[in-house]
């Protein structure tokens, strides 16, 4: 199977928005070996999941989670690219957040 390839411009953005925070920034390499070898799946239970319900992201979408550090990504199989749509720690992450109305 080939290697997929991170969107570079969606990383820069991405990466941006969590490089004050040291050890999420750490955990990024983790992420990119992660996924460039197969995006919909990892060994370890949980590490990679499809988002479910109703979310602000498009259809398949997947989340993945190596503590403290939560990326929500696009895979694009016709590319083999993934494009990466937000990062943060488990506390900040959009998804898990909950709007006044619920």
């Amino acid at each position: 199977m080939d290697k997929w390839i991170i969107d570079d411009a969606s990383k820069e953005a991405v990466i941006s928005a969590i490089k004050h925070n040291d050890a999420l920034v750490g955990k990024w390499s983790s992420f990119e070996s992660d996924v460039t070898d197969n995006p919909f799946y990892h060994p370890k239970a949980k590490r990679i999941e499809k988002l479910k319900g109703k979310t602000t992201f498009p259809t398949g979408t997947y989340r993945y989670r190596k503590d403290p550090l939560r990326v929500i990504y696009f895979p694009d199989k016709s590319t083999q690219t993934v494009y990466p749509l937000e990062a943060a720690s488990a506390t900040d992450i959009s998804y898990k957040k909950r709007t006044k109305g619920r």
